[in-house]
């Protein structure tokens, strides 16, 4: 009798379900649409949706100003979040205006006359500190750009010159893009890239950026100022996409230094990190680093010694997040122990979580060699989930 029981929830009132979406967070609540067609309508009424079938590529610029500039949440007839454009009878964009000052632009391709190709892209934000900041409108402060192509990312950049408080950048899933550059010598202060797989070269102009996430195939890297960040993450366990050994890393490793927190694949500390420092290995420490998330593909004895080589470089380590991930691309460097650090005690360690290990064996070896660097006097907890 049961095997028909209607869905409870989709058979509720329109009016009650908008009330219950209005209760959820945002990055929660535009994920609704994917749970039937239902609730694709429903989500499309609770963030009112304009549409528009006319234009060009060129168009989109002044049809998504107008959009926010026309923008008041107090209005009922202003208050209109998301913006459909279908232009060129092959693009089709959705803008997405989401609470703290956040911007989503998504961008789908259709094909037809015209043909995606790969391109270099150069992102300039304004450095100009307004005047007069306009109460009127939505004020992008967070802008994240998915799917920008070779024939919107033009558009896409005379658009966030126009953004004078913007202050955080995501970009995803560009998969023609191959050499990024990032403008914003004063402004920006988070940026985040991911799901970009043919990028080969990112430059990056940027010293107050403070949070700094890259996911994907580590490229080369030019970086004309040192920033200090707070917060480091190279989830790069495909590996390196440049083809020689010519990859000054130096200010990478300078820039990366101050970090509270550092997420990091054991081949990027032995092919790039390692050799970069080798000239000063006895005084270079990550000082400040206090979480270090280290990713491999196995915990050998070598790959122990090598995160332990690491660990001596931390003296003010407290937590420490170790995932084995056996997909992760594998260093072919040799590994060992530096002499100069020996000694190093690790008093501030106090959290050891493991994830993905399969081997007991490995993951006594490991805590046994942790256990060798940590003060004596100090306790530590060592969590580990079942794989």
């Amino acid at each position: 009798m049961e095997e028909h029981k209607p869905d409870i929830l989709s058979c509720l009132p329109l009016e009650l379900l908008l009330y219950i979406i209005s209760f959820l967070p945002f990055e929660s609540a535009r994920l609704t649409p994917l749970v039937s067609t239902r609730f694709r309508s429903v989500w499309n009424q609770a963030i009112l949706v304009a549409h528009s079938h006319n234009g060009s590529i060129e168009d989109i610029s002044h049809a998504v100003s107008r959009f926010i500039n026309n923008f008041d949440e107090h209005d009922p007839s202003k208050n209109t979040r998301k913006l459909e454009l279908h232009v060129d009878k092959s693009t089709f964009v959705s803008t997405i205006l989401a609470p703290h000052n956040v911007m989503h632009m998504s961008f789908f391709f259709s094909g037809g006359s015209k043909k995606e190709e790969s391109f270099c892209w150069r992102l300039e934000i304004d450095d100009q500190i307004p005047r007069r900041v306009d109460s009127s409108g939505f004020l992008v402060k967070t802008l994240c750009l998915d799917s920008v192509n070779s024939l919107t990312h033009e558009v896409v950049s005379s658009m966030v010159l126009e953004f004078s408080l913007l202050d955080s950048l995501k970009i995803c899933r560009c998969k023609k893009l191959t050499s990024l550059t990032i403008d914003s010598p004063t402004k920006l202060l988070h940026l985040s890239i991911s799901g970009c797989p043919k990028l080969r070269y990112l430059e990056i102009i940027s010293f107050k950026l403070k949070t700094f996430h890259y996911q994907g195939s580590l490229p080369l890297i030019k970086i004309h100022e040192h920033f200090n960040l707070t917060k480091a993450v190279f989830d790069v366990t495909q590996g390196p996409s440049y083809y020689n050994n010519a990859l000054d890393i130096g200010p990478l490793s300078l820039t990366i230094k101050n970090s509270q927190s550092l997420t990091l694949c054991r081949w990027m500390f032995e092919e790039v990190i390692k050799p970069s420092i080798s000239s000063s290995w006895r005084s270079f420490q990550f000082y400040k680093l206090q979480e270090l998330q280290w990713i491999d593909n196995s915990m050998n004895q070598e790959q122990i010694n090598s995160l332990i080589s690491f660990l001596k470089l931390c003296p003010s380590i407290e937590r420490l997040f170790i995932t084995i991930d056996s997909n992760t691309y594998s260093s072919n460097e040799e590994v060992s122990v530096n002499a100069d650090h020996a000694r190093v005690v690790l008093r501030d360690l106090e959290v050891v979580k493991l994830e993905g290990f399969k081997s007991e064996e490995d993951k006594n070896q490991l805590i046994f060699a942790l256990q060798e660097i940590v003060s004596i006097d100090q306790p530590l907890l060592v969590l580990s989930s079942i794989s």
